[in-house]
């Protein structure tokens, strides 16, 4: 069960509208196992060697026949799904009345993929496609994302959103804003210890994500290269994609930057030891290192296509997607300013802070409660409305 999944699961389980939650695995005890539905022998595993963009997406539609099934034996009064893995589970809830939900973590697919296929072009690397037959392009990623998605939103009543970046890219496809929900992701302040500002010392620029065009990596690799400081380092955490390696190259050998991988543990140890972070992402939902950046008191630099809840000026500096040339000036304002970096960093801290989970957990509560009619009428009869989460 995915950490959002998890947040909102427990969210209904608090509101006590929750029935059940359809999922692949179960670890946390918070949620009684009553409520747990979880899929234990995956008919899809037999197809395993399929590429990721293919076998995901089997187990997306295997989840969403279980949907199906458990609303003509069980039905609801509301449906909360997330985009690409529902489009049955939806049109049953609808067929029964119930009222739906739908997250969307991403811009809406025709923004994203206009972003992405403009970066490959830029850069002048093929754009990965489907090559398959035509029944694996009908269960491609990229099918599911064009096609699917928006059926997915006409059927449903609410589309939750991560950034403003996010409800912007659904207005300008005529989404009503009526339907959309703001719901930012959420962090634990607590985890994140805070670096002690320092006028001198090692200049530490910090980013934390895949390293891949959609990042904006390669924007950043050229800030970095063209400021040469003596006493900066640039850290890059996160799996490197096989796209970008031959740009690469030209920079492996340079002292000044270090590529750490992909990491599970020290990310936090990373964040405190560190002076600025940046995330020039092209489109995303809404980055979670962001926020873990912000916890750990690190001023942020970064895009609006990256649904940041960064203030521009404030907790860091908001700079346009493509454009090096600004991570540049940035960079280098807070390498000469380290009391004004430090004071963005406190000042991100303290607004992150009321983006915890608990808050992200409130506001799910909220939302289904107005979806169905407010305290008042959810206890109507004595029957506690159900909630299916899938």
């Amino acid at each position: 069960m995915a950490n959002v999944l998890f947040h909102t699961a427990r969210a209904a389980y608090r509101g006590g509208v929750l029935d059940a939650v359809l999922c692949y695995g179960n670890r946390q005890t918070e949620i009684p196992s009553r409520c747990i539905r979880p899929i234990r022998f995956q008919p899809v595993k037999v197809l395993s060697f399929l590429k990721s963009r293919y076998y995901y997406t089997l187990k997306r539609m295997t989840l969403d026949r279980r949907g199906v099934s458990y609303l003509r034996r069980r039905g609801c009064n509301l449906f909360h799904g997330w985009t690409t893995e529902c489009i049955r589970s939806l049109e049953e809830a609808k067929r029964i009345g119930a009222k739906t939900i739908v997250e969307r973590p991403a811009p809406h697919p025709r923004t994203a993929w206009r972003l992405l296929t403009e970066e490959y072009e830029r850069w002048g690397v093929p754009f990965p496609r489907d090559g398959g037959s035509r029944w694996l392009r009908n269960i491609d990623w990229r099918y599911r994302d064009e096609v699917i998605a928006p059926r997915e939103f006409d059927l449903a009543d609410r589309i939750v959103v991560q950034s403003e970046f996010g409800v912007r890219s659904f207005l300008e496809q005529g989404v009503p804003s009526d339907k959309l929900v703001l719901l930012p992701r959420a962090v634990e302040p607590g985890e994140y210890s805070l670096r002690p500002p320092s006028a001198k010392g090692l200049f530490r620029v910090l980013f934390v994500g895949t390293v891949c065009l959609r990042k904006g990596f390669l924007d950043l690799l050229h800030a970095w290269a063209g400021l040469d400081l003596p006493d900066g380092e640039l850290r890059v955490v996160g799996e490197i994609h096989e796209e970008i390696v031959p740009f690469l190259e030209p920079y492996r050998d340079r002292s000044s930057i270090r590529f750490l991988g992909h990491r599970k543990e020290g990310v936090a140890r990373l964040y405190s030891d560190s002076s600025v972070f940046v995330l020039p992402s092209i489109t995303e939902g809404s980055a979670k290192s962001t926020y873990e950046a912000m916890a750990a008191g690190l001023p942020v630099i970064t895009t609006l296509n990256a649904g940041s809840v960064v203030r521009d000026q404030t907790d860091g500096f908001i700079v346009p997607i493509r454009d090096p040339d600004a991570i540049r000036e940035k960079l280098l304002y807070l390498y000469r300013n380290r009391k004004t970096a430090g004071e963005m960093g406190e000042s991100g801290r303290a607004r992150v802070a009321s983006f915890s989970w608990e808050t992200f957990e409130n506001r799910v509560i909220e939302l289904h409660s107005g979806l169905l009619g407010g305290p008042a009428e959810a206890g109507k009869g004595g029957q506690v409305p159900r909630t299916e989460l899938s």
